[in-house]
Parts: structure tokens; sequence; C-alpha cells
């Protein structure tokens, strides 16, 4: 016979096992947070849709100016891409004394003056001789203005230095019996050289503030190229990159005085690309008007080039019938890798999509969560571009957002330093096309 009291343990046992394995179960069948979720009743959570037939209207336009003063890094020199035509770098720039009321000493005489650029990457054919002129400054530019990739400063009109050359960015240089890295140096003219020498010890070298209405400094500029050539990006902030004296006096030979290019210089980026006249007919037909030719071919360009608009005018028609949640949303950016310069050309790492009303740009709620989660990098592999624009889209469908579309563009804070461009595949071709991929329920 069973106790009455053991009756009672085995009792409360079995319940609280039977508790235990009902917790476990519900929170192991627990599903992962998406968007749209949340706002979804139970029952519906089966009735998911997955579509990529989202239609679009897709092409390409050209970028407006963008803001290139003061960047990590100054682009120079000039290429002939067979796909988008002719393009070029120019930069402006100031460069303040070393060290103040500069004194050359007892009858100095200049020996030769140099300006000395700092190599960090070159985005094309290393092998194409580039010709860089200098010009000497005739209005000032200032650290505290803004400054656009479409402006010109009125020079003196003198050259200063011609030099011809192909890009070294991985040899070493040695000056003065010490090595030093890779850097362009470009001899500039004595008439410069006696300039500076003749202010020794006088007002203008006394300190930067008087320096600067003296020398207002320097346009470096590359002349066109008829065949390939080289797009060069320059670290002028490092400690290499300036214009360096070099002289001797009454009591010394073998001197030298650096004129420095530092955080506190106003500098930005010029550039051209001879409004595509040089370019592809077919993508110049299409920058030109021709949008409806955006449904194959599209093409995108950092350097102030061109992006690409993205619309997708019947979204709307997903809630004609009631709401929907938006689970997931994919845009897909397919590199068109039919692109025979594809191989010479290395497409932008991270791209970047925005809305864009009245020259305003506005970021979409899914990059607030990171780029990780956003996306847009390169994929090499898939040859490939995607965007995770899930709470953009729910946006767009609940009303709160206009439908207005996007625009696709080389990653903001990337378009003054890079000169990389690529070809994309259109949203109405046969394959592997340019596509919204949806994973939505409806609500009612």
């Amino acid at each position: 016979m069973i106790k009455k009291n053991n009756f009672r343990f085995w009792n409360s046992t079995i319940n609280f096992w039977f508790i235990l394995f009902l917790i476990t179960f519900l929170f192991s069948c627990e599903e992962p947070n998406t968007v749209g979720l949340d706002v979804q009743p139970p029952d519906d959570k089966f009735n998911v849709i997955n579509t990529d037939t989202i239609s679009l209207i897709t092409y390409t336009v050209i970028e407006d100016s963008i803001r290139t003063d003061e960047t990590e890094l100054n682009l120079l020199g000039s290429n002939y891409d067979p796909v988008f035509g002719k393009n070029s770098a120019s930069f402006y720039t100031q460069l303040r004394l070393s060290s103040n009321n500069a004194n050359f000493g007892t009858n100095p005489i200049a020996d030769s003056i140099v300006l000395t650029l700092k190599y960090k990457t070159v985005y094309g054919d290393t092998s194409s001789l580039q010709t860089i002129k200098v010009y000497e400054l005739n209005n000032s530019i200032y650290k505290d203005s803004a400054y656009y990739s479409n402006m010109d400063i009125i020079t003196t009109g003198v050259t200063l230095a011609s030099k011809t050359f192909a890009p070294k960015i991985k040899d070493s240089i040695y000056v003065d019996g010490i090595k030093q890295a890779p850097h362009l140096r470009i001899p500039l003219s004595s008439t410069l050289a006696q300039t500076f020498i003749n202010a020794s010890a006088t007002t203008p070298l006394s300190d930067n503030t008087n320096f600067l209405e003296f020398f207002k400094g320097l346009y470096v500029t590359s002349m066109p190229v008829s065949d390939k050539g080289a797009i060069i990006s320059f670290d002028l902030l490092n400690s290499v990159s300036g214009i360096t004296l070099y002289y001797h006096n009454d009591a010394a030979d073998s001197l030298k005085y650096k004129f420095v290019i530092n955080e506190n210089c106003a500098r930005f980026n010029h550039f051209n690309h001879s409004n595509y006249l040089y370019s592809d007919p077919y993508m110049l037909s299409q920058i030109l008007g021709d949008t409806a030719k955006g449904d194959s071919i599209l093409y995108l360009q950092s350097m102030a080039g061109l992006k690409i608009k993205i619309q997708y005018p019947f979204l709307l028609n997903l809630v004609k019938t009631g709401r929907i949640a938006i689970n997931k949303a994919n845009l897909i950016i397919p590199v068109d890798i039919d692109d025979i310069t594809l191989s010479e050309n290395s497409p932008p790492p991270q791209l970047v999509v925005v809305e864009e009303e009245d020259g305003k740009i506005r970021f979409l709620a899914d990059q607030y969560d990171g780029m990780t989660y956003f996306g847009g990098a390169y994929n090499s592999t898939t040859k490939e571009y995607r965007f995770n624009i899930g709470r953009h889209i729910q946006q767009v469908v609940n009303g709160v957002k206009d439908n207005i579309g996007l625009y696709l563009m080389v990653w903001t804070s990337n378009k003054p330093n890079i000169a990389n461009r690529v070809v994309i595949k259109g949203s109405k071709r046969n394959s592997g096309k340019l596509r919204l991929q949806l994973t939505y329920t409806k609500l009612n």
C-alpha cells in the first residue's frame, strides 16, 4: 500500500517536470525577431509571401558636385576609360611655415626647390605616363570655407613646374642618402625658390598669417591622356609631402627649409569628366535623357561622376487590399560581368542607397543599424552588392515616407577619395538583374 505522503511527493515531482518541459518547449519555439513580425497576428505568421518581381525603373544620372575640402586623401591624374571616357583630378592646397621667423642666413643662395607628394594608391595603368603641371594661386583659399568638386581658383598663370612620369607607388626613394617612403618629386621653378630666399628674415616669413598672404598656395593639375592613364591618391598630410627649399649661405652648404602641408591647410579636389563626351555612346545617350536604356545597363562612378536612380512606382499596390508587414527586403545590385573592362577597373568597395529630394540627402532608417546590417559592401565572389532596406520599405508602404525612390551612389565618405567605377546590370535583364526581394505578410 502506497503511503499518502509518498503519493503527494510523486505527484509534485511529475508536475514540476511537466511545467519545466512546457517552458523549455515554448522558448525553443520562439521565432527570431524580423521587421514586421512584431505587428503580425499569430495566425498570419504562416501566410508569408516571397517575391522578387517588384517592377523597378532604373537609370543613370550625372552626380551633382560634391564637397571635397579637407578630405583624407587628394586625387591627381588623368585616365581614358573606354566606357566612362576621359576623367581627371586636380587639387588646390595651401602650405605653411614649419617654423616662424624663417631666416636663411647671410647671403643665402637657392640651389633647388622640390614639391613632394606621398603616394597612397593608384587606380589605373601604372605604366602610363602622366604630365603634371603646378601653378601658384592668385586668390586665397580658406580652411573654414566649403569647396566643391566643380570649383576653380584663379592662379597667376605662370607654370611653376611640368613633370612627366609613371607612378611608382611601391618604390622607395633615397634622398640625401636617407631611404624615404614612395613619393612623387616635382622640381619647381627657380623663380619661386628665389622669391622665398628674398623673403628671408622679413615679415612674409615671420608667421603663417603673413605667409599665407604672401604665398597663397598651389594648384596641381594633370594633362588629359589619350589612352589608359591613372588616377593617383596622395596623402598630403604625411610628413613626406610639402615643399623643400635647398640652399646655401656664407656659413654652410646643403641647407634646407620645409614648407609643410598640415591639418591647418585649406585644400580641396577638382574633378573633370569632360561632360562624358568621350564615353561609350550607349552610356552617353542614357545620361542625356534616354533613360529606358537603364533597363539593361547602368553606370556608377565616384569623383562626383555618376549615380543611379531606382524607383518602385507600383510598390503601394501591395497594400491595396490591406496592410502588410515587411519581414525582409533585400535590394540586390549585380555587377555586369560582361563588362570587358572589369578586370582592369575594380568596383567601388562600398556603395550606399539614400533618398534625395531638393538637393538634400536623407539616409535610410536601416543604415542607422550600422553598415554591417545595412550592407552595400562589394562581394567579389558573387560580384554584387546587397542592402537590407526592410524598415525603409515598411515606412513607404505605411505612408510614413513618400514613395520617391532611391539613389544608389558610391559611399559618401569615399566619393572624393577614390576613382573607382562599375557597370551594373539593369532591372529588366533576362537573368541576374538588379532587383528588390521582398518577404511580407498580409495583416488583413
